[in-house]
């Protein structure tokens, strides 16, 4: 038997047991549970001092995220933001992140609430003049800071950074044809054949307001 498969039976007998013997697991495990959403709106910008700082302006972004704060010392965290980069020549970068991450409330404050934030996921890019396209893997990392301003209502700052993995990417194969056989392709081909895979990072910074029920 394979062992994963082992582990995660053994995970629901557990909580079968736990549902069965004791339905005051289950009240207090529903009872605990809150949920969040919420939108913040911000600058977006590269990563100072890099490759993509040296070519593109920053701008202005927005996401949507979801929480979920349940009877754990971490809340489980997913969202998506919007950034389009653009700079004084021809060069331009569309970023919609999405990702998944594990929040950690940072327990020496008491009258507001700060999170770190750590998890992964995608984003989708779109690379002018170039014509590229598509997912790429990020790491996600992030800090919020935020105070309740009423029973179900929230505001406060967040700094979230994204790791994209642009050079996983695999060189297309036809670039050697076009390389050994000039004029025999459409010019915005060549353009996209010989777009170079870098790494980068992009943050947001902003304000954001948040919905408990």
């Amino acid at each position: 038997m394979d062992f994963r498969l082992f582990i995660t039976r053994l995970l629901r007998i557990v909580i079968m047991i736990f549902y069965i013997y004791n339905p005051l697991f289950s009240q207090t495990f529903e009872e605990g549970i809150k949920h969040e959403v919420g939108f913040w709106v911000g600058g977006s910008f590269p990563a100072p001092n890099s490759k993509m700082a040296n070519t593109l302006d920053s701008s202005l972004g927005f996401g949507l995220f979801y929480r979920l704060d349940w009877p754990s010392p971490f809340l489980l965290e997913g969202g998506l933001s919007y950034g389009n980069y653009q700079s004084l020549s021809t060069q331009q970068l569309l970023t919609i992140p999405v990702y998944f991450s594990l929040c950690y409330p940072i327990p020496a404050f008491t009258k507001f609430q700060l999170l770190g934030k750590l998890g992964a996921g995608a984003t989708y890019l779109q690379i002018r003049p170039y014509n590229v396209s598509g997912w790429d893997p990020i790491l996600y990392g992030g800090l919020e800071f935020s105070i309740l301003a009423s029973k179900r209502f929230k505001v406060g700052l967040r700094l979230d950074g994204y790791y994209i993995y642009d050079s996983f990417r695999k060189k297309p194969d036809t670039l050697e044809l076009l390389l050994l056989y000039p004029g025999t392709f459409d010019p915005r081909t060549y353009n996209s054949l010989q777009y170079k895979n870098v790494d980068g990072t992009v943050y947001n910074f902003g304000l954001m307001v948040s919905f408990l029920f």
